[in-house]
């Protein structure tokens, strides 16, 4: 049998077109890409200024398609019968990993609205100083590594009143701290405001407020989304919902 060159070449791409073909990934590949629990905590500081934690929320994460936030923005983004929600209905806390720069972005005051049109924010008084609360969410792949970690941190002001009554909100945000990905993880994080209410009376307002905190997290193996609900009322109080 005569064996040539071209003989040869035909041999050798049949020999070697296995290992030109894309391999699979790993299954050690696929379970590091992909996320077995989520948690969140609360940070404190101590009276020494030592960071605690407090458990809120663990599960198990399961995939899923995420949701895609709206781009919707305006002046009044909400109005009740007396009251009146100004500032941004959306804006980006992260993007593709990395905080968004939310500086351009008007914080949510909730204030009186007065013959059809919201009272300026120089006429009301008494405001107490700005609250924060901070929080800290955690992914982690079946191997136990943290696969993302976002800090945020919510914060307000409260207690202002017009003419000597009711009790508003205003510089109503979430302020991203920190974000740290993984390699193979994507994530990012949108607030918006989910109502306005009046927890008091007509005459007496007390402005009430849901602030909703939408974050995704991604890989090439699993797309978990989480929405997380906090009402902040008017005269101080904050709850996760």
């Amino acid at each position: 049998m005569s064996f040539n060159l071209k003989t040869l070449g035909v041999a050798l791409l049949f020999v070697t077109a296995p290992a030109l073909r894309a391999s699979p990934i790993e299954r050690s590949e696929q379970d590091f890409l992909t996320i077995s629990q989520m948690e969140l905590k609360e940070v404190f500081s101590d009276p020494l200024g030592v960071e605690v934690y407090k458990d809120i929320q663990r599960k198990s994460s399961n995939a899923v398609e995420p949701t895609e936030p709206t781009d919707k923005i305006g002046n009044v983004i909400q109005v009740a019968k007396d009251l009146v929600a100004l500032g941004e209905d959306v804006y980006n806390l992260v993007i593709k990993g990395k905080p968004a720069n939310v500086t351009t972005y008007a914080p949510i005051s909730v204030i009186p609205r007065v013959n059809g049109e919201a009272v300026d924010l120089l006429e009301t008084e008494n405001w107490e100083a700005p609250v924060k609360r901070s929080f800290e969410v955690n992914y982690q792949n079946p191997y136990g590594a943290t696969v993302v970690s976002f800090r945020y941190s919510i914060i307000y002001s409260y207690l202002g009143s017009f003419n000597g009554k009711g009790a508003y909100l205003t510089s109503v945000q979430i302020i991203p701290e920190y974000v740290r990905t993984l390699f193979g993880f994507n994530f990012t994080a949108t607030m918006k405001l989910g109502g306005i209410q009046n927890q008091g009376t007509r005459d007496n307002p007390i402005a009430g407020a849901t602030i909703l905190l939408e974050y995704t997290v991604s890989s090439l193996m699993v797309a978990d989304n989480t929405v997380s609900s906090f009402f902040i009322s008017g005269t101080g109080g904050f709850k996760r919902l």
